[in-house]
């Protein structure tokens, strides 16, 4: 029987539940067959319903006390009752088989049940439209009695109504198979109960009934977990109708959402409710901001905009008059190729599926040379998509995509220029040699590590199943968001527990959060490495009770006698944790660089000098290429401001403005240009004649080198000049 799914996507399915005496016997301490049977329903409830199913469930209770089915007139189907009729699943029916369904103290014949659940599937859909599939699911252990008179009648109406049969409870094992799992007697995995000549003799029957159907069983231990997840989204595919215009030549394609990103629909609101036992609700007035608060109607208002202290109003029409007009079209703006496609690039919430217009034959020949000439040639091609007259319009890119059953364009989104942010970031000192930077870099054994750990976590081949093979953990497809999976946890028992407090994350939850038990395992080794190779050190409290404002309250001074305290005398070393910390400085670090520096120079020895000037400059260059955006660029203006200051005190100009023409090369060759505006800004460009006898550089000079219009000059100005005595060896 064909059925376009298409149209008809909804499910019609009858759970019949076994609540007979023997579904209610389990060792002590193991859940029963009923508490495992109820719970796996609980779960299908909660799929239907918080996947926002419009599929319909009907509840049938067999081995109850009493009678209640269409079928019954007094000595058939007995102890059947028709709890809940074909309907979409709700509250209602999840609180009534959370809290109203009892055990039964009479057998039923499980048969019987499928009869009336086949009958009540066949009535219930009579006028209802969109329903593709029908589905009875049996929950049962199979020890009530059956009688086989109707058996082929039962499978013929399966088959010729295109039924699906599933059976959950027993494991039905294999001829030579001695063991059985006897119900949910095993669920938790460690308890076995030996089967009863009934329930293995409602095996082979059922056995029997699913060979003919091709239906499916499983036990309670293999159908729970599967029954754990909640269903994904069902929506109805709604064709985006268009055409593609390709200079002129125009195809008509049908747009569908491959992937789209899925948002809870509820809204929470904070209402305040007077009266507990009534529904709270909410109701919205308007009124003036005078003494009186006049109430006004919603059709009297108008939106107005703040311009200054008027206030200008903006009508609908106004409104519709700014908006930009543009036709609802899929044109392409051209071609690329794909390796100009940036991954990083894509934007918007989701990916549309571009195919032929259904039954248009020339559109699909067209639309497939497209398809695989993009292909053939590794190109994309730019588009402009309007989705409907009152839309803005849309950039982005259309790749090939080519299956064995089908062939398609994805449409992905593009950013505008607006839309980019560049963001530098600095890179690893993996090859950076400075000084600055070499403690930093990691060593041979240390990357090893961290590449044996990415190997040994890889979630590719993390899971392995009964046959041993393995197969990839956390598949996007089968894992879902947590964060929903919580909260409609937390709403289901609220609604049927609104007394008692939230529950605890579910297991089934938490495991999308955790890592793999086997991942965890298999990567314990390279963990204990990376402990010994990536060693923590802690740090001392200061026991002297010094605080850090007066530890280091002298790297905040610009200038003055503090600079030249790091010089140790003989007491000095009992004068606390201060004078040892600035003792020990043997290099410009990136925590104080200015103390550090000043420290350096504070020695008079003229080489210490030029080596620290040699580093201050690199510390300067690496903070400015690190920072994220201008986070750093205080720090480094302080330490350049430092640098250029005791260049100046010390009498040696040349050693910055050697720097500072290839610093600002730098700067602008890595898109740094506004940390340059900022030294124009504070004033810190080269050191002229004026403030240092012994800089080479005028005024005018200097001014040139702002402006930019000086550029080579300055290596030659930075060229000591030639004195008297040099003239006379000359001579």
């Amino acid at each position: 029987m064909f059925v376009d799914k298409m149209a008809a996507n909804k499910e019609a399915i009858a759970i019949v539940l076994d609540v007979g005496p023997s579904m209610n016997q389990a060792p002590a301490g193991v859940a029963t067959p009923l508490e495992t049977a109820i719970e796996g329903i609980n779960m299908i409830l909660q799929r239907k319903m918080f996947s926002e199913s419009k599929d319909e469930v009907a509840l049938i209770l067999l081995g109850t006390n009493d009678t209640e089915n269409p079928l019954s007139d007094g000595d058939t189907y007995q102890n059947i009752v028709l709890k809940r009729s074909l309907a979409v699943a709700d509250f209602d029916l999840l609180q009534m088989v959370q809290s109203e369904l009892q055990p039964g103290d009479s057998s039923g014949d499980f048969l019987d049940a499928l009869v009336v659940a086949m009958d009540h599937l066949e009535n219930g859909l009579q006028g209802k439209k969109g329903f593709g599939t029908r589905r009875v699911i049996l929950f049962s252990d199979m020890g009530g009695a059956f009688g086989d008179q109707e058996l082929d009648t039962i499978v013929g109406a399966i088959q010729n109504t295109g039924t699906e049969l599933n059976v959950i409870g027993p494991s039905i094992e294999e001829d030579n198979d001695e063991d059985g799992d006897a119900g949910g007697a095993k669920a938790d995995g460690h308890v076995k109960k030996e089967k009863t000549p009934q329930q293995r003799a409602g095996e082979t029957m059922i056995k029997h009934i699913l060979d003919q159907v091709n239906g499916e069983c499983y036990s309670f231990s293999e159908a729970l977990p599967a029954l754990s997840y909640f269903q994904s989204r069902q929506v109805k595919p709604m064709a985006w109708k268009c055409n593609l215009d390709i200079g002129g030549v125009e195809i008509p394609v049908n747009g569908y959402s491959k992937v789209k990103e899925f948002k809870l629909k509820q809204s929470w609101k904070k209402v305040y409710a007077q009266d507990s036992s009534v529904a709270p609700g909410t109701l919205r007035t308007y009124h003036m901001k005078n003494e009186e608060e006049t109430e006004v109607e919603k059709e009297d208002m108008v939106e107005g905009y703040r311009y200054g202290n008027t206030l200008v109003p903006m009508s609908e029409d106004d409104k519709d008059n700014m908006k930009y007009k543009a036709e609802k079209c899929l044109k392409v703006l051209g071609f690329t190729k794909s390796e100009h496609f940036k991954r990083h690039h894509i934007l918007g919430d989701g990916v549309l599926s571009i195919t032929a217009e259904k039954d248009d034959e020339a559109a699909a020949v067209a639309l497939s040379a497209l398809i695989n000439a993009l292909y053939e040639t590794n190109s994309v091609a730019i588009a402009r998509r309007v989705y409907a007259a009152n839309s803005a319009p849309r950039l982005g890119c259309l790749f090939p995509h080519i299956k064995a059953k089908y062939e398609c364009l994805f449409w992905v989104e593009l950013p505008f220029a607006e839309d980019i942010r560049t963001f530098t970031f600095g890179s690893l000192p993996l090859t950076e040699e400075s000084l600055a930077n070499k403690k930093f870099q990691p060593t041979d054994d240390q990357l090893k590590c961290m590449d044996e750990l990415i190997t040994n976590m890889d979630l590719t081949q993390a899971l392995e199943d009964e046959d041993g093979d393995k197969d990839e953990a956390l598949k996007p497809k089968l894992t879902f968001n947590p964060y929903f999976q919580r909260v409609y946890q937390c709403l289901q028992h609220r609604v049927l527990h609104p007394d008692d407090p939230l529950p605890d994350l579910s297991p089934v939850i938490a495991d999308y959060i955790n890592a793999p038990p086997s991942v965890v395992n298999a990567a314990k080794p390279c963990l204990e490495r990376m402990k010994q190779l990536f060693k923590l050190e802690e740090v001392e409290k200061n026991k002297n009770g010094q605080t850090g404002e007066s530890m280091f309250k002298d790297n905040e001074e610009e200038a003055g006698p503090s600079a030249k305290k790091p010089k140790l005398d003989d007491g000095d070393l009992a004068g606390g944790l201060q004078n040892m910390t600035k003792a020990e400085v043997t290099e410009v670090g990136t925590v104080t660089p200015t103390a550090d520096f000043r420290a350096l120079i504070s020695r008079k020895d003229q080489d210490f000098f030029d080596e620290a000037c040699k580093q201050m400059q690199a510390r300067v260059e690496q903070v400015v290429t690190d920072s994220f955006g201008q986070q750093f660029y205080p720090k480094a203006l302080d330490c350049l401001k430092v640098l250029r200051q005791e260049c100046v005190k010390k009498s040696e100009p040349n050693s910055y403005n050697t720097f500072l023409p290839k610093f600002k090369d730098t700067l602008i060759g890595k898109g740094r240009r506004d940390f340059w505006d900022q030294i124009v800004k504070e004033k810190q460009a080269l050191i002229t004649k004026p403030e240092c006898e012994e800089s080479a550089v005028t005024v005018e000079e200097g001014e040139r080198f702002v402006s930019g219009e000086a550029k080579e000059e300055q290596t030659a100005a930075a060229e000591p000049e030639e004195t008297t005595d040099d003239l006379l060896m000359e001579l």
